[in-house]
Protein backbone atom coordinates (compact mmCIF):
# COMPACT_ATOMS: atom_id res chain seq x y z
CA UNK A 1 0.00 0.00 0.00
CA UNK A 2 2.89 2.31 0.29
CA UNK A 3 2.64 3.02 -3.24
CA UNK A 4 -0.87 3.57 -3.28
CA UNK A 5 -0.35 6.08 -0.67
CA UNK A 6 2.60 8.32 -1.83
CA UNK A 7 0.13 8.69 -5.41
CA UNK A 8 -2.21 9.66 -2.97
CA UNK A 9 -0.32 12.18 -1.44
CA UNK A 10 1.13 13.20 -4.65
CA UNK A 11 -2.29 13.79 -6.57
CA UNK A 12 -3.28 16.96 -6.31
CA UNK A 13 -6.48 16.18 -8.46
CA UNK A 14 -7.74 13.88 -6.23
CA UNK A 15 -8.62 17.03 -3.91
CA UNK A 16 -10.46 18.34 -6.94
CA UNK A 17 -12.52 14.86 -7.91
CA UNK A 18 -13.16 13.70 -4.67
CA UNK A 19 -16.00 15.46 -2.26
CA UNK A 20 -13.96 17.07 0.64
CA UNK A 21 -14.78 15.09 3.42
CA UNK A 22 -14.22 11.87 1.09
CA UNK A 23 -11.04 13.16 0.69
CA UNK A 24 -9.96 14.45 3.98
CA UNK A 25 -10.81 10.50 5.04
CA UNK A 26 -9.03 8.97 2.83
CA UNK A 27 -6.01 11.16 3.89
CA UNK A 28 -6.39 10.39 7.40
CA UNK A 29 -6.67 6.71 6.67
CA UNK A 30 -3.68 4.13 7.98
CA UNK A 31 -2.56 2.91 5.23
CA UNK A 32 -0.57 0.05 6.59
CA UNK A 33 -4.06 -1.38 7.48
CA UNK A 34 -5.25 -4.67 5.64
CA UNK A 35 -9.05 -4.03 6.34
CA UNK A 36 -9.48 -0.35 4.66
CA UNK A 37 -7.60 -1.87 1.26
CA UNK A 38 -11.20 -2.10 -0.73
CA UNK A 39 -13.15 0.59 1.51
CA UNK A 40 -10.07 3.28 0.01
CA UNK A 41 -10.23 1.74 -3.51
CA UNK A 42 -14.09 1.93 -3.32
CA UNK A 43 -13.79 5.87 -2.72
CA UNK A 44 -11.17 6.14 -5.57
CA UNK A 45 -13.32 4.24 -7.98
CA UNK A 46 -15.97 6.28 -7.19
CA UNK A 47 -14.99 9.68 -8.20
CA UNK A 48 -11.63 8.96 -9.99
CA UNK A 49 -10.65 7.10 -13.00
CA UNK A 50 -8.29 3.85 -11.64
CA UNK A 51 -6.76 3.37 -14.75
CA UNK A 52 -4.50 6.57 -13.23
CA UNK A 53 -3.53 5.13 -10.65
CA UNK A 54 -2.59 1.33 -12.82
CA UNK A 55 -0.73 3.73 -14.96
CA UNK A 56 0.97 5.33 -12.04
CA UNK A 57 2.09 2.20 -10.30
CA UNK A 58 3.04 0.60 -13.79
CA UNK A 59 5.64 3.75 -14.36
CA UNK A 60 6.41 3.58 -11.02
CA UNK A 61 7.97 -0.05 -11.38
CA UNK A 62 9.39 0.49 -14.93
CA UNK A 63 11.62 3.64 -13.41
CA UNK A 64 13.01 1.23 -10.50
CA UNK A 65 14.12 -1.67 -12.87
CA UNK A 66 15.25 1.06 -15.66
CA UNK A 67 17.27 2.65 -12.06
CA UNK A 68 18.61 -0.76 -10.97
CA UNK A 69 16.48 -0.48 -7.53
CA UNK A 70 15.49 -4.05 -8.40
CA UNK A 71 17.52 -6.76 -9.67
CA UNK A 72 16.00 -8.48 -12.80
CA UNK A 73 14.60 -11.61 -11.43
CA UNK A 74 12.71 -10.13 -8.62
CA UNK A 75 11.53 -6.98 -11.35
CA UNK A 76 10.61 -10.22 -13.41
CA UNK A 77 8.09 -11.09 -11.31
CA UNK A 78 6.59 -8.20 -10.20
CA UNK A 79 6.26 -7.49 -13.74
CA UNK A 80 3.83 -10.38 -13.94
CA UNK A 81 2.00 -9.77 -10.72
CA UNK A 82 1.26 -5.97 -11.78
CA UNK A 83 -0.17 -7.25 -15.32
CA UNK A 84 -1.99 -9.86 -13.87
CA UNK A 85 -3.79 -7.36 -11.36
CA UNK A 86 -4.30 -5.21 -14.10
CA UNK A 87 -6.06 -7.56 -16.37
CA UNK A 88 -8.47 -7.80 -13.14
CA UNK A 89 -8.90 -4.64 -12.37
CA UNK A 90 -8.25 -2.76 -16.04
CA UNK A 91 -9.10 -5.79 -18.31
CA UNK A 92 -6.07 -4.00 -20.56
CA UNK A 93 -2.82 -3.39 -18.65
CA UNK A 94 -0.03 -1.09 -19.20
CA UNK A 95 2.42 -3.09 -19.93
CA UNK A 96 3.03 -5.59 -23.37
CA UNK A 97 2.39 -9.29 -22.17
CA UNK A 98 5.61 -9.74 -23.32
CA UNK A 99 7.62 -7.82 -20.90
CA UNK A 100 4.96 -9.01 -17.83
CA UNK A 101 4.78 -12.37 -18.80
CA UNK A 102 7.86 -13.93 -21.30
CA UNK A 103 10.81 -12.80 -19.48
CA UNK A 104 9.44 -14.08 -15.67
CA UNK A 105 9.16 -17.65 -17.46
CA UNK A 106 12.41 -17.83 -18.75
CA UNK A 107 14.12 -16.67 -15.08
CA UNK A 108 11.84 -18.91 -13.01
CA UNK A 109 14.47 -20.90 -11.84
CA UNK A 110 16.64 -18.12 -10.97
CA UNK A 111 17.35 -17.26 -7.25
CA UNK A 112 16.56 -13.36 -6.10
CA UNK A 113 19.54 -11.79 -4.54
CA UNK A 114 18.43 -12.60 -0.81
CA UNK A 115 18.61 -16.51 -2.02
CA UNK A 116 22.20 -16.14 -3.11
CA UNK A 117 23.51 -17.16 -0.08
CA UNK A 118 21.74 -20.40 -0.17
CA UNK A 119 24.05 -21.66 -3.42
CA UNK A 120 27.59 -22.19 -3.63
CA UNK A 121 29.20 -19.98 -6.42
CA UNK A 122 29.74 -22.03 -8.87
CA UNK A 123 25.99 -23.48 -8.97
CA UNK A 124 25.12 -19.78 -8.08
CA UNK A 125 27.20 -18.01 -11.59
CA UNK A 126 25.24 -21.16 -13.40
CA UNK A 127 22.01 -20.80 -11.86
CA UNK A 128 22.17 -16.58 -13.15
CA UNK A 129 23.30 -17.03 -16.67
CA UNK A 130 19.33 -16.54 -18.22
CA UNK A 131 19.70 -13.21 -16.03
CA UNK A 132 22.94 -12.32 -18.23
CA UNK A 133 21.46 -13.34 -21.56
CA UNK A 134 18.48 -11.44 -21.26
CA UNK A 135 19.35 -8.63 -19.13
CA UNK A 136 19.83 -6.42 -22.52
CA UNK A 137 16.83 -6.95 -23.93
CA UNK A 138 15.12 -6.90 -20.94
CA UNK A 139 16.28 -3.45 -19.97
CA UNK A 140 15.59 -1.94 -23.80
CA UNK A 141 11.55 -3.11 -23.33
CA UNK A 142 11.48 -1.38 -19.98
CA UNK A 143 12.67 1.78 -21.29
CA UNK A 144 10.52 1.52 -24.74
CA UNK A 145 7.10 0.89 -22.54
CA UNK A 146 8.46 3.74 -20.16
CA UNK A 147 8.98 6.04 -22.99
CA UNK A 148 5.42 5.32 -24.32
CA UNK A 149 4.00 5.98 -21.01
CA UNK A 150 5.54 9.20 -20.42
CA UNK A 151 4.88 10.49 -23.93
CA UNK A 152 2.03 8.78 -24.53
CA UNK A 153 2.13 10.82 -28.54
CA UNK A 154 4.27 8.53 -29.63
CA UNK A 155 3.69 4.64 -29.80
CA UNK A 156 6.35 2.04 -31.57
CA UNK A 157 4.46 -1.35 -32.39
CA UNK A 158 6.82 -4.28 -33.49
CA UNK A 159 5.36 -6.28 -36.26
CA UNK A 160 8.31 -8.83 -36.67
CA UNK A 161 6.84 -11.29 -34.35
CA UNK A 162 3.46 -11.63 -35.31
CA UNK A 163 2.94 -15.19 -35.88
CA UNK A 164 -1.28 -14.97 -37.02
CA UNK A 165 -3.60 -12.88 -37.47
CA UNK A 166 -5.40 -13.00 -34.07
CA UNK A 167 -1.90 -12.71 -33.03
CA UNK A 168 -1.96 -9.06 -35.21
CA UNK A 169 -4.74 -7.89 -33.93
CA UNK A 170 -4.51 -9.35 -30.06
CA UNK A 171 -1.22 -6.92 -30.65
CA UNK A 172 -2.73 -4.15 -31.71
CA UNK A 173 -5.95 -4.26 -28.96
CA UNK A 174 -3.00 -4.31 -26.03
CA UNK A 175 -0.63 -1.85 -27.48
CA UNK A 176 -3.40 0.55 -28.41
CA UNK A 177 -5.54 0.14 -25.29
CA UNK A 178 -8.52 -0.84 -27.63
CA UNK A 179 -11.95 -2.00 -25.51
CA UNK A 180 -12.22 -5.55 -24.12
CA UNK A 181 -15.29 -5.70 -27.28
CA UNK A 182 -12.72 -5.65 -29.73
CA UNK A 183 -14.24 -7.55 -32.67
CA UNK A 184 -10.41 -8.71 -34.43
CA UNK A 185 -11.52 -8.01 -38.02
CA UNK A 186 -10.59 -4.85 -40.22
CA UNK A 187 -13.87 -3.22 -39.69
CA UNK A 188 -13.80 -3.14 -36.06
CA UNK A 189 -9.89 -2.03 -36.39
CA UNK A 190 -11.06 1.09 -38.55
CA UNK A 191 -13.86 1.98 -35.95
CA UNK A 192 -11.90 2.04 -33.15
CA UNK A 193 -8.92 4.01 -34.37
CA UNK A 194 -11.09 6.54 -35.82
CA UNK A 195 -13.73 6.72 -33.47
CA UNK A 196 -13.26 5.09 -30.25
CA UNK A 197 -9.38 5.02 -28.44
CA UNK A 198 -7.58 7.91 -28.38
CA UNK A 199 -4.75 7.01 -31.19
CA UNK A 200 -0.90 8.46 -30.36
CA UNK A 201 0.32 11.63 -32.49
CA UNK A 202 2.67 9.31 -34.40
CA UNK A 203 2.42 5.67 -34.32
CA UNK A 204 5.06 3.49 -35.96
CA UNK A 205 5.00 -0.48 -37.26
CA UNK A 206 8.51 -1.44 -37.42
CA UNK A 207 9.48 -4.48 -39.46
CA UNK A 208 6.83 -4.09 -42.16
CA UNK A 209 9.16 -5.58 -44.55
CA UNK A 210 9.00 -8.99 -42.56
CA UNK A 211 5.26 -8.57 -42.03
CA UNK A 212 4.38 -7.67 -45.53
CA UNK A 213 6.22 -10.68 -46.75
CA UNK A 214 5.04 -12.80 -44.51
CA UNK A 215 1.07 -12.10 -44.59
CA UNK A 216 0.55 -10.31 -48.27
CA UNK A 217 -3.19 -10.01 -48.19
CA UNK A 218 -3.07 -8.78 -44.40
CA UNK A 219 -0.35 -6.34 -45.35
CA UNK A 220 -2.10 -4.68 -48.08
CA UNK A 221 -5.47 -5.03 -45.76
CA UNK A 222 -3.70 -2.63 -43.65
CA UNK A 223 -1.66 -0.51 -45.98
CA UNK A 224 -4.80 0.76 -47.41
CA UNK A 225 -6.16 1.64 -43.93
CA UNK A 226 -3.13 3.42 -42.90
CA UNK A 227 -3.52 5.30 -46.28
CA UNK A 228 -7.04 6.45 -45.20
CA UNK A 229 -6.23 6.85 -41.62
CA UNK A 230 -3.54 9.24 -42.64
CA UNK A 231 -5.36 11.22 -45.40
CA UNK A 232 -7.80 11.90 -42.77
CA UNK A 233 -6.04 13.01 -39.93
CA UNK A 234 -4.06 15.90 -40.32
CA UNK A 235 -2.05 15.85 -36.88
CA UNK A 236 -1.85 12.32 -36.12
CA UNK A 237 -0.26 9.65 -38.25
CA UNK A 238 0.95 6.19 -38.73
CA UNK A 239 3.68 5.16 -40.54
CA UNK A 240 5.77 1.67 -41.50
CA UNK A 241 9.40 0.74 -40.89
CA UNK A 242 10.75 -1.90 -43.08
CA UNK A 243 11.56 -2.27 -47.06
CA UNK A 244 8.82 0.13 -47.73
CA UNK A 245 8.27 3.37 -46.26
CA UNK A 246 4.65 4.79 -45.55
CA UNK A 247 4.79 8.55 -44.20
Amino acid sequence: MELFENWVYENKELENVIPEDHYNDLLAFNFKSREIKNFIKSIIKKHFDWKEFEKYRTIALLKSIKSGKIELVLASRELRELYLEQEEEIKRPFLTIGLAIGYESELDNCPIESEYKLWNSDALKKQLEPVEWYRKRILEDVDQELKELLNPEFKVIDLGGIVNIKHLHDTFAERLYFPEFYGNNWDAFWDTIIGIVEMPKNLTLTNWDKFEKTFKKESKILKEIIADYNNQNAEKKIKTVGNNVYN
